[in-house]
């Protein structure tokens, strides 16, 4: 399409390459800001799908197929389990790592926004589509997030942009638009394999590309008239929407089949509108009861039969039910609301950070209300160039414009009903960046044109409109934003930032008034534990175990106050307490232990009880403390790391190493071998309890010991190596 004002800018000799320089750092910019995000802080805290989609993705990883539906309350789409299966295996097994493809799809998005927006509407949108596209936090944190939406973005904006390129009229009245036909039937299938809400679209695509043909042909006829030349060849109204429908139709066919053989009932895609149809409209049942009476029907297909059985049988009873739920889903999909995944945390009960949460305001919240209220604008009131403005209903309905549109219509009613969410507006933004850049750049001629043409009918109901929806979605955000969440993180992280500045230049006072005013701010876990760990520090510890007792009347399940509180006792000599601290059924042990060993700095000790319920922070890659073979120890995941304290107690020359440790597997011996720093020692381990000794270099004091062993499955599923009771370190004369 012609960019408007082309013709101006390039008589003043502006640069048509500007914008594709300026790309790169767009790029580089993109994967900074997702990179940063990854690894700014640990590994986050799965939450919603996330967990279902790892556990798929294990499993077919494992070989176990999609088992997992087997007993879950609907089918899933089949693609992001397999990207992620696939990102798992590249990975070998690190869930981290893993993420690193859905952050290479995620800058690619930024690439394909700028393509898109270049073809709607010129570079200088371009430029600034790309930019938005890559600062968006949205875009940024679910780059990290195994969940279907970067996926689903990457191949539906692909496909748009196929879809564009056939808008040439040599492309639609020619076989030269088929390869980008099939590419773009190809694309938008497999978004429908990632997330169906794509499905019903694709006729809504067919009838667009055949619309756009007759359109065109008629302009051409129109030409052929004028100008007295002959009609060159061309394909048949019907084909370019045949071609498209076949690609996408063979692309979820094999899936489709899959789904037959297997459960006897032709799945298209997936079964979650079954599900959504009685659990989202008001049904006399709770959560659990629907959860435990769909999974107790192993056959998917029958399970999505009694699903939409139940939910038309509701409807049926009260139809009014789809009328009250369209406001409620509006404000769900509008509103802005604290949810986990909203940033990237180990624990969702953690502070965030001042610097992390500003950003997220702006980049996020903010963002997302100037898209969404520039792109209803760019989309609405885009001034043609006026060498191609025609307003017909043929020529408006065969602009890209009204396919996006119709997109957004779609896919908003689709959402209202069944059900809203705010991630998923991540569906819309590929619609509503480029016109939103558009109507950015070109906002003063646009505004110019409002005013010569306003007494136009069409222009008025076109700003009538606009005026409309502005108020709709910006009356929803205002009114459903939480101002006093964000007002009080704001302080809160302004006050923790202030403490934090004067604790490293050494003015305890000040960091512990700043401590207080930032829990007057805001009452949270992580405010305690600071005030805790700065109240130790400056040796009042009265006045820290109230702060990390306070800590945990907030939330007994917060790890890191689990573990502050636990060692504090047990530093301070109180065994019982600290037992009963670490020993609580409230938190996760497993991520008890992983957070102990990254955070806590214990204090030495020469022999480490294991099992006993006082090593916590001094060990990990163990399971929980169990009672087995006659000792309280705990099996190794086959690599187990074991330190001695904080401050490792300087050694002689040569230390000894003592571990006692037992292997009663139900077949063969494992190999293993103990390791400090790069020396390791091969161990053959027996069946019955034994300790073994193993002299290290120590001169740089005491390093920690791992432990690498075979494993084996056990029952519960677990991966087991060696039983530990015992580590110890002592001194050994040099040779």
């Amino acid at each position: 399409m012609t960019e408007p004002n082309r013709e101006r800018r390039a008589a003043k000799g502006a640069p048509q390459n500007r914008a594709a320089s300026l790309l790169p750092l767009t790029l580089l910019l993109a994967l900074a800001l997702r990179l940063l995000l990854l690894w700014s802080a640990p590994a986050h805290l799965p939450a919603n799908d996330e967990v279902e989609y790892i556990a798929v993705a294990r499993d077919l990883l494992a070989g176990r197929g999609w088992q997992f539906y087997e007993h879950y309350h609907w089918l899933r789409a089949p693609l992001y389990p397999l990207w992620l299966a696939g990102s798992l295996w590249l990975a070998g097994g690190d869930l981290r790592l893993a993420a690193l493809p859905n952050i290479g799809l995620s800058v690619l998005n930024v690439y394909l926004a700028y393509r898109l927006t270049l073809a709607l509407a010129g570079r200088r949108a371009a430029r600034l589509a790309g930019l938005i596209t890559a600062a968006l936090w949205t875009f940024a944190t679910f780059a990290s997030l195994y969940m279907a939406e970067t996926l689903f973005t990457t191949l539906f904006t692909g496909g748009l942009v196929c879809l564009v390129r056939t808008f040439k009229r040599s492309n639609v009245r020619t076989l030269s638009g088929s390869p980008w036909l099939i590419a773009a039937g190809v694309l938008l299938g497999l978004a429908t394999l990632t997330r169906s809400i794509t499905l019903l679209f694709l006729p809504a695509v067919a009838l667009w590309l055949l619309i756009q043909n007759v359109h065109h042909r008629g302009a051409e006829g129109a030409e052929i008239l004028k100008t007295n030349r002959s009609s060159a060849p061309s394909v048949p109204l019907w084909f370019n929407p045949l071609v498209f429908l076949l690609a996408a139709a063979l692309t979820i066919a094999p899936w489709t089949i899959r789904n037959y053989r297997t459960y006897g009932r032709a799945i298209l895609v997936e079964t979650g509108l079954s599900y959504n149809l009685w659990a989202f409209n008001e049904p006399r049942e709770g959560d659990r009861e629907i959860f435990r009476t769909l999974e107790a029907i192993a056959n998917p297909a029958e399970r999505s039969d009694y699903a939409t059985a139940k939910g038309l049988a509701r409807l049926r009873e009260d139809p009014a039910i789809v009328l009250r739920k369209l406001w409620p889903n509006w404000v769900y999909l509008t509103r802005v609301k604290p949810i986990e995944d909203r940033f990237l945390q180990d624990n969702y009960y953690s502070d965030i950070g001042l610097p992390l949460f500003a950003a997220a305001l702006l980049l996020d919240d903010a963002l997302y209300l100037a898209i969404a209220l520039a792109g209803i604008a760019g989309l609405a009131l885009w001034r043609r160039p006026a060498a191609s403005r025609s307003y017909s209903l043929q020529s408006t309905i065969a602009d890209p414009r009204a396919l996006l549109a119709a997109w957004l219509l779609y896919a908003i009613a689709t959402m209202l009903l069944t059900h809203g969410e705010a991630r998923y507006r991540q569906f819309l933004f590929p619609a509503l960046i480029p016109y939103a850049a558009l109507a950015i750049v070109d906002c003063r001629l646009q505004i110019a044109d409002w005013r010569n043409n306003l007494q136009s009918s069409n222009r008025k109901l076109q700003v009538g409109l606009v005026i409309v929806l502005w108020a709709l979605v910006g009356g929803t955000f205002a009114a459903y934003y939480p101002w006093g969440w964000a007002a009080q993180n704001l302080a809160r992280g302004w006050q923790a930032a202030q403490s934090e500045i004067a604790w490293a230049r050494g003015d305890q006072a000040s960091a512990l008034a700043a401590d207080q005013r930032a829990l007057a701010a805001q009452e949270t876990p992580d405010g305690w534990l600071r005030l805790g760990d700065h109240a130790l520090a400056s040796g009042d510890p009265r006045r820290a175990l109230n702060a990390y007792n306070a800590a945990r009347t907030l939330s007994r399940s917060y790890i890191p106050q689990v573990a502050k509180l636990g060692d504090f006792l047990r530093a301070a000599g109180d065994a019982a307490k600290a037992r009963a601290v670490f020993d609580t059924d409230d938190a996760d042990p497993e991520q008890l232990l992983a957070w102990s060993w990254r955070e806590l700095r214990p204090a030495p000790r020469a022999a480490l009880a294991v099992g006993n319920g006082l090593d916590i922070g001094y060990l990990i890659g163990v399971h929980p403390a169990e009672a087995v073979a006659g000792a309280q120890a705990r099996w190794t995941n086959g690599r187990a790391m074991f330190r001695f304290g904080a401050a490792e107690p300087a050694g002689p020359a040569r230390g000894v190493v003592r571990l006692r440790l037992a292997a009663p597997w139900p077949a063969g011996d494992p190999h293993a071998q103990v390791c400090a720093g790069q020396q390791c020692w091969p161990l053959r381990l027996s069946a019955d309890w034994r300790t073994y000794a193993v002299a290290f270099d120590l001169a740089a004091g005491a390093p920690a010991i791992e432990l690498r062993s075979d494993t084996f499955q056990a029952g519960d599923g677990r991966a087991l190596g060696v039983l530990v009771s015992r580590v110890a370190i002592s001194g050994a004369a040099a040779p």
